[in-house]
């Protein structure tokens, strides 16, 4: 089984002299983040469709083996929860075109109110002009997403599940596809202006992870696992902690470099 581990976005200024060097200047740190972390999920997706000129940027910006994954744009999720947005998936997949080959996965988080009997019909029309290149895991936070008939419908397309571990969500975290996508979120307690250093400590929630992950050894062949700053403060720290636990090496970043030479 192969392992992906990394952030949910990359642009956060309180990274600045954390995780990235203090003089970095913010257009060097996607470039910067790809020589440390293999994968990221792009979030801001979610708020607006990027323009070609800023994918194209992206592609330059990572090495061939780098991997993205993206989050549909809330027009089409939440706006119009999946109904008649052609045009927008269109224009969605159209802004990917100049990185098309390092998108994994383009993940459809629902809204908490989309129940799965209302998404069904819009979902299995949305899959017949969908194109095969990508994955599409599903974030379904309604209860109904997690019932028997729900499970059994994924299962029968090979669509995954998003496992997660979020506010208000009792997550399963059942397979339903030859793959899995964790997303580590949390609550949303702590502000964007704490980001950059471990405020709340969720080591033993991680060790959980680590070892329902362990589990899926010989049941799919990739586990794709995204932190986000709101689980502990700072991404980078919880996806480390995530690969430590796992057996993976560690990851070290300059200032991390740093901070150990200064003890």
């Amino acid at each position: 089984m192969e392992i992906k581990i990394g952030c949910t976005g990359w642009s956060y200024d309180g990274w600045s002299g954390t995780f990235y060097p203090k003089k970095l200047e913010k257009p060097r740190w996607l470039h910067y983040y790809s020589k440390i972390f293999p994968i990221t999920e792009i979030n801001s997706t979610y708020y607006r469709i990027p323009d070609q000129i800023i994918t194209k940027k992206w592609n330059l910006d990572t090495p061939d083996s780098f991997r993205f994954t993206a989050k549909f744009p809330s027009v089409i999720t939440h706006e119009n929860k999946l109904k008649k947005v052609k045009d927008h998936v269109y224009k969605f997949l159209s802004s990917l075109t100049p990185m098309h080959e390092k998108v994994l996965a383009l993940v459809l988080q629902l809204p908490p109110s989309l129940t799965f009997d209302e998404a069904k019909p819009h979902l299995e029309e949305l899959f017949s002009y969908l194109p095969t290149d990508f994955r599409y895991p599903i974030e379904g936070r309604h209860e109904s997403w997690f019932t028997d008939e729900a499970l059994d419908y994924l299962t029968d397309h090979n669509i995954c599940q998003v496992w997660n571990e979020v506010q208000g969500v009792n997550n399963p975290a059942k397979i339903t596809s030859d793959y899995v996508y964790i997303r580590l979120i949390g609550d949303r307690s702590i502000p964007e202006s704490e980001f950059g250093k471990v405020i709340i400590d969720r080591t033993n929630q991680i060790q959980m992870w680590t070892d329902k992950i362990k589990k899926l050894k010989d049941k799919v062949n990739l586990a794709i696992i995204m932190a986000n700053n709101h689980y502990e403060g700072y991404g980078p720290a919880t996806a480390n902690t995530l690969r430590i636990q796992l057996g993976l090496p560690e990851l070290i970043w300059e200032e991390k470099k740093q901070k150990k030479l200064e003890f």
